[in-house]
C-alpha cells in the first residue's frame, strides 16, 4: 500500500505521521496522478487542508476526479465547518494530525476498499470476470465456481433467471474469464421481427427497403469473441432454424447474399422464460434449445439470497455516491433490515435503482432507513395473476386485490405467462397508476427496454 501526499510545504507533518505508522510514502503533483486501475487499486492520495486554498487546487481536484481517485484531506485542530466544506468539496475523508493511529489506519483501509469496489462495479475488464459478481450466499459462490469451470471452454451456455438478477453480468464474466475478443450483446425482444435476421447475420445493399449499403451482422462483429443473445425466448420462430444452422456450422449468409461467411464465436444465451414450456406450446424449437443449452446456469433471485443484500447495498451506495458526486460511506443497519424484508421483484436492478434515487435526493455519509418506503407487493401465483386479469384488478392501487395491501408475498410467476398475458398485465398496471416503468417491468417479468418498446409500438 502506498500513500501519495500532495507535494507542498505542508506535506512534511503528514509524511512523518504516515512513516511512523509504517506506510510507504511518496509525493505527487498534478502530473503524477495514476488513474485508478486494477494494477494500482491501493494507492491513496492525501492532501493538506492548506492546499485547498491554493491556485493549483481546482486543477488538481479535476485531475483526481478524472482518474477516479478518492482523496483524504488532513489538518490540525481544524474547525468543524472547514471539515464539512472539505468533504462537500469532494474529500472522501478528513483526518486530524492529532487523531489516534487506529483512526488513520482505518481511513486508509476504507479508501482502498472503496477504490477496489469502484473497480468491481465500473472499472472495465477485471483480471477475473467472476470478481464482478458480488455476494457470499451459497448460490453466488456456486455461480462463481461454475464461471471458473466454464469460462475457458467454448460450450454454449444458457443463463436463466428472473429479470434484473444480472444475467448479462454473468455472460460478460464468462467472456472475460478467458476471452480477449469482442463481446457483442443483442436483445432478441428489442429488434423488430422483420429486421432481426439482418441484424444478426448482416445484409447486402438493397436487400430490404431502406438498405442503402451493405451492413455487417452482429455475428460478424463478434468474430473471435462472444455473441450474447438476451431474451432468447422472444426470438422469432421463423428465424430459429437459421440460428440453429449457424450454431451447428458457424456459417451464416447475409440477407441478399449468394455466399456464406464463417466465424469463430462463442454463443451465450439468456432468458427469463421457461423455454421447455414454450417448446410444448410450439413457440420454441426443441433442437435449438438443446443446442444453446449445453450447460445451463441458473441465477437465483435476490429474495432467496437476502444475506447478499447488505453486500450489494454497501457497494451500490458507495458507487452511486461516486457517480453523483455525493459522499456516502455506509448504510444504516435498520435500512438493511427493511431491504431484507422486501422481496425485490426487480431483483438486483431494482435494489440498485432504489439506492441511486436516495443518493440523488439526500446527502450522506449514511443512507438512512427513513428515506425509503417499500413498494406494495402482491400476488405470487400465476393463478392469482390470471384471476386479476380476468376481473380487471391488479391490486396495486387499492382495488379489489386478493391479498391485503402491503402483504409481503412471493413474486408473480411470470415466467409461465404468455406474451399476450404480459401485455395485458402491463397495460393494466400502467392504467391504474403504475408510472414507474421499471417497477411495472419487474412485475410483468420483462426488461425495462422491452416495456418501453411495447409502449412505443402502442401495444400497451
Amino acid at each position: 500500500m502506498t500513500i501519495s501526499v500532495f507535494d507542498s510545504e505542508n506535506a512534511k507533518p503528514m509524511v512523518q505521521r504516515l512513516s511512523a505508522l509504517g506506510f510507504n510514502c511518496q509525493r505527487f503533483d498534478s502530473g503524477s496522478i495514476k488513474e485508478l486501475s486494477h494494477e494500482y487499486p491501493d494507492v491513496v492520495y492525501m492532501v493538506p487542508i492548506a492546499a485547498l486554498n491554493s491556485a493549483d487546487w481546482p486543477t488538481m481536484r479535476v485531475k483526481l476526479a478524472q482518474a477516479n481517485r478518492y482523496y483524504v484531506v488532513v489538518g490540525r485542530d481544524t474547525p468543524t465547518e472547514e471539515i464539512v466544506l472539505a468533504v462537500r468539496d469532494g474529500a472522501h475523508d478528513f483526518l486530524q494530525l492529532e487523531d489516534f493511529d487506529s483512526r488513520w489506519e482505518s481511513a486508509v483501509r476504507k479508501i482502498v476498499e472503496s477504490q477496489k469496489l469502484w473497480l468491481q462495479l465500473y472499472g472495465g475488464i477485471a483480471k477475473r470476470g467472476k470478481e464482478l459478481l458480488m455476494g457470499e450466499s451459497p448460490s453466488m459462490r456456486a455461480l462463481r465456481q461454475s464461471i471458473d469451470r466454464l469460462g475457458p471452454t467454448n460450450a454454449t451456455v444458457l443463463i436463466t433467471g428472473e429479470s434484473g438478477v444480472g444475467k448479462e453480468l454473468v455472460a460478460t464474466s464468462l467472456h472475460r474469464t478467458n476471452n480477449t475478443g469482442p463481446f457483442v450483446a443483442v436483445n432478441c425482444a428489442a429488434i423488430p421481427k422483420d429486421l432481426i435476421e439482418a441484424e444478426l447475420f448482416g445484409a447486402e445493399r438493397g436487400a430490404y427497403t431502406g438498405s442503402i449499403k451493405a451492413r455487417q451482422g452482429l455475428v460478424e462483429q463478434a468474430n473471435g469473441g462472444t455473441l450474447f443473445l438476451d431474451e432468447i425466448g422472444e426470438l422469432d420462430f421463423g428465424l430459429q432454424p437459421k440460428l440453429l444452422r449457424f450454431l451447428e456450422t458457424r456459417a451464416a449468409r447475409r440477407v441478399g447474399a449468394n455466399s456464406e461467411y464463417k466465424v469463430q464465436v462463442r454463443v451465450i444465451s439468456a432468458t427469463n422464460q421457461n423455454l421447455e414450456q414454450l417448446i410444448s406450446k410450439g413457440q420454441f424449437r426443441a433442437d435449438l434449445f438443446y443446442r444453446i443449452s449445453e450447460v445451463t446456469l441458473p441465477v437465483s433471485p435476490l429474495r432467496v439470497r437476502k444475506d447478499d443484500i447488505a453486500v450489494y447495498a454497501l457497494a451500490f451506495v458507495r458507487a452511486a455516491g461516486e457517480r453523483f458526486g455525493k459522499h456516502f460511506e455506509n448504510v444504516e443497519p435498520e435500512l438493511v433490515r427493511l431491504f431484507q424484508e422486501y422481496d425485490w421483484p426487480g431483483n438486483v436492478r431494482e435494489l440498485k435503482n432504489a439506492i441511486e434515487r436516495m443518493v440523488i435526493l439526500y446527502d450522506g455519509p449514511t443512507l438512512r432507513a427513513g428515506w425509503w418506503e417499500a413498494p406494495l407487493q402482491y400476488p405470487a401465483p400465476e393463478a392469482a395473476l390470471a384471476g386479476q386479469l380476468a376481473h380487471g384488478s391488479t391490486g396495486r392501487m387499492g382495488a379489489s386485490a386478493p391479498y391485503p395491501a402491503g402483504t409481503s408475498l412471493p413474486l408473480p410467476v411470470t415466467g409461465n405467462l404468455s406474451r399476450k398475458q404480459r401485455l395485458e398485465l402491463a397495460a393494466r398496471l400502467i392504467s391504474e397508476g403504475g408510472h414507474d416503468l421499471t417497477w411495472v417491468a419487474a412485475q410483468v417479468g420483462v426488461n425495462s427496454s422491452t416495456l418501453y418498446r411495447w409502449r412505443k409500438a402502442n401495444k400497451i
